[in-house]
This record gives C-alpha cells, sequence and structure tokens, in this order.
C-alpha cells in the first residue's frame, strides 16, 4: 500500500469515528451539554483538517471551496478552549463577546471572497495567494500557540479554585487536559513541518506527516471516548466567577491579612478544635463554603487562614484529617479486618486513587503497605507478650 492509499485510508477512519462520536455526544442526555457540544464541533473540525489530503485532491478544480473547508482550521483551538472552560467550570456559558474568537475565521474567508473576485487580475491573484499562505503557515500555528499557552493559565487557575474550595473528587481534570495540550504543542512543529514540505514540493515527508498527525488523531480520539465511558463522573467541573476571584486575589486579600494578623492563632485553634471534635473531613463533599459557615467567618478568610498558618491548600488540610483518621482506624487490633475500601470510604474520600495519593504524600505508604507493617507489628508485640 502505498503512502497516497494510507493517507486515504486514515482519513477516512478518522472521518468514521469522528462522525460516530459527535453523533453520540450530540444526541445522549447528559447535564454538561454545552460541553458535549462544544466537544463534538471541536472533534468534527479536527476529522475535517486530518482529511485535507482528502478534499485537496477531489477539489482541485473548485480551489475557493477548498480554500473555504481549509478556513475552518482557524476554528479548532477556539472551539478547544472553550471545551475546556465548560468542563472545568460548570457555570461557564457562551457570551456575544466571544465572537472576537471567530476574527481569523472570518479574515480568511474574507480574503478568499476577494481573491474570487478578482480572478481576472494575476497581479492581485498572486499576492492573495501569498496572503492565504502567510495565514496558513504562520497566523494559524501562532493562534494555536496562543490558545494553548491560554488553556494552561486558565487550567492553572482551576487546579488553584479546586484545591482552595473542594475536597471530593481529585484533580484529574487539571491533570489530563494538561496531558492533551502537550500532546498538541508536540504535534504543533510536526503540523508545521507538513505544511512547509507541502509547499516546497517534498512529497515523502508530507505523507509520512500526514499519516503521523492522523494517527495522533486518532489516538486521541481513543483517548477522549474511553476516558468518557470509563470515567463519566471525571468531568464534573467547580463553579467559578472569573472577575470576583481576580478582585479577590488583588484588593481584598491584603485587608483580610490585616484582619488575620490580630487574632489568627485563635482563630486556628478554633479551626483545629472543630476539626477533631466535630469531624466536618467525614462528609465526602466539604466544601470551603460549607466549612466556613461552619465557623461562622467569611470563605476567603478561612482560606487565607489555611494557607498562610497550616501551608496547605483546602484540599491538603482536611485530607490530612481524613488520613489520620485512616491511620487511627487501621491501628486499632478490633477493626484490622477492614478493607481498604471500608477504610477510605469511612473517612471521607470517594475514590480510591485520591486516598492512595493523599496517604501516601503524608505517610510516604500507600494504605495497603502502612496496613501490612501495622499488622505484622501487632503480631509480633502479641508474640512477646506470649
Amino acid at each position: 500500500m502505498d503512502s497516497l492509499n494510507m493517507q486515504g485510508l486514515f482519513a477516512i477512519i478518522a472521518n468514521f469515528i469522528s462522525f460516530l462520536m459527535s453523533f453520540f455526544l450530540l444526541t445522549v442526555k447528559s447535564k454538561n451539554r454545552l460541553g458535549n457540544i462544544l466537544l463534538a464541533v471541536f472533534i468534527m473540525l479536527c476529522s475535517i483538517d486530518v482529511s485535507g489530503i482528502i478534499l485537496g485532491q477531489s477539489l482541485t478544480n473548485n480551489k475557493e471551496l477548498y480554500e473555504i473547508i481549509k478556513s475552518t482550521s482557524f476554528l479548532i483551538f477556539p472551539f478547544f478552549y472553550f471545551y475546556v472552560l465548560s468542563i472545568c467550570y460548570i457555570d461557564f456559558k457562551l457570551k456575544i463577546k466571544f465572537l472576537c474568537h471567530l476574527i481569523p475565521f472570518i479574515s480568511y474567508n474574507l480574503i478568499i471572497l476577494i481573491a474570487y473576485l478578482f480572478t481576472q487580475n494575476d497581479l492581485m491573484q498572486l499576492k492573495l495567494n501569498n496572503l492565504l499562505l502567510f495565514f496558513n503557515t504562520y497566523i494559524l500555528k501562532f493562534q494555536a500557540l496562543i490558545y494553548l499557552i491560554t488553556i494552561v493559565h486558565e487550567l492553572k487557575i482551576y487546579k488553584k479554585i479546586f484545591l482552595e474550595n473542594y475536597t471530593y473528587g481529585n484533580i484529574g481534570i487539571y491533570k489530563w487536559l494538561s496531558r492533551i495540550v502537550m500532546v498538541f504543542l508536540v504535534t504543533l512543529p510536526l503540523s508545521t513541518i507538513k505544511d512547509l514540505s507541502y509547499f516546497s514540493y517534498h512529497q515523502k515527508i508530507f505523507s509520512l506527516s500526514v499519516i503521523i498527525l492522523t494517527s495522533v488523531a486518532l489516538l486521541m480520539l481513543c483517548w477522549f471516548i474511553l476516558k468518557a465511558l470509563y470515567s463519566p463522573d471525571f468531568f464534573r467541573g467547580v463553579y467559578y466567577d472569573m472577575n470576583t476571584f481576580r478582585r479577590n486575589k488583588n484588593g481584598e486579600n491584603k485587608a483580610i491579612e490585616l484582619e488575620l494578623s490580630s487574632d489568627s492563632l485563635a482563630l486556628m485553634e478554633q479551626l483545629r478544635k472543630h476539626m477533631i471534635n466535630k469531624q466536618p473531613f467525614l462528609e465526602p463533599k466539604l466544601t470551603l463554603q460549607e466549612l466556613a459557615l461552619q465557623m461562622g467567618i467569611p470563605a476567603r478568610k478561612l482560606s487565607l487562614l489555611i494557607n498562610q498558618y497550616s501551608r496547605q491548600h483546602f484540599f491538603d488540610f482536611v485530607n490530612m484529617y481524613r488520613v489520620e483518621k485512616a491511620i487511627e482506624i487501621i491501628e486499632k487490633s478490633e477493626k484490622k479486618e477492614y478493607t481498604i475500601q471500608q477504610i477510605y470510604f469511612e473517612v471521607g474520600f470517594n475514590t480510591k486513587s485520591s486516598f492512595n495519593t493523599a496517604f501516601k504524600k503524608h505517610t510516604g505508604l500507600t494504605p495497603s503497605e502502612f496496613k501490612k507493617s501495622k499488622i505484622i507489628d501487632f503480631s509480633t508485640n502479641n508474640k512477646k507478650m506470649v
């Protein structure tokens, strides 16, 4: 099978899987309907992009239509950016101001329109073709890089909000999306090589680049499907008001820090007693707002108190008490028969992975290793007593 046929085969497979996945996302009932729609559009745009080689051959007599189809590449990263926001933040909505993200796409199509109107002017055609080439080779790659950097920034904000306000679930969304961004960053130079080899008539390099990019697209698509099937609760976002958060970071925090300086030690002691006596950490879905309500202080003040005097995020602070409770259960001889699953459910964790991560961070051992060591110690002590 020659490289051209292989490209076509990969493109057909990618289009078929993309269509099925998009159809599923658009028809399935979900709480995150907007996220599903954005992901479906993103997948179809990627499919159109990687199948460009077939479109290029079949539309040689209609250059304008081919260029219009190619212009959809300028929509890929805006829709990926919107998708990231939609799964990170439950209250995300599309707004009129987001239309500015369509400027490169509209600009490219305006150039195509002008080129169509001036088909008889060879000099104008040459200039416009060079401009389209500039858009495809440089502007498109620059746009992708800017969006990827912006997404990384938004993911860092999401991680900060999650750690400071929530304790249930894990930080999996951040890690997973970060890996996807890394894949895009790796394939970006390869995409540039593909374009340059096409315009410089290096057919072998171009064909190989297309095959690799199509393969990566297929693997990423399968990755999306498996993640959605096996981790349906994985795409649970957080509530977030960007303007409020950024305003708090600047002005409000300084005022609260001054207030904390006078009564911080007393508040911290009150918080520790509350955690030990009332054990609010046993609630799997405990949030910063709920704990602040129990303490009778503003949530932002509680967050700064924990950050400054325990040197931890809210997420790690609460999990520390959960791990200590788990250690207490393991060390009780009458509860040696407890399974790891029973223990992490009892102390407030809702997934084994988050329990293992927190436990190892606190003790240096996994729960199984720690439990095994305690059982050995208990048996040794019994033998000595006998």
